[in-house]
């Protein structure tokens, strides 16, 4: 019976711990202190630690991603292929905007 009462506190805490969520709001809570207002002090240490702790975690699950996004961190965004020369744009344009002919009887 000692096991099954552990068991099932061991799924509620589980449960209780997805839902609340608190390495999320702790990611959070750093993400909002470093990118929004400066924080001064202790706290600035440990939004630092919050972020660095995530960063070197993610490293570890994920190490193909992540060297894949440390090489390219500062590529310029892609370019818009640049708009090709159209002689007849003029006269497609006012075919377009001009009201439909009725038919003759």
């Amino acid at each position: 019976m000692t096991a099954l009462a552990a068991a099932l506190a061991a799924l509620t805490a589980g449960y209780a711990l997805g839902r609340y969520k608190p390495l999320h709001r702790i990611s959070d809570w750093a993400h909002w202190h470093r990118y929004g207002k400066r924080p001064t002090g202790p706290r600035r240490w440990a939004v630092y630690a919050v972020l660095s702790a995530e960063v070197l975690g993610w490293s570890v699950a994920h190490p193909a991603q992540g060297w894949a996004a440390w090489k390219h961190r500062n590529d310029p965004p892609p370019r818009t292929p640049a708009p090709a020369y159209d002689p007849q744009w003029a006269q497609r344009r006012t075919d377009r905007t001009r009201a439909p002919e009725e038919p003759t009887r």
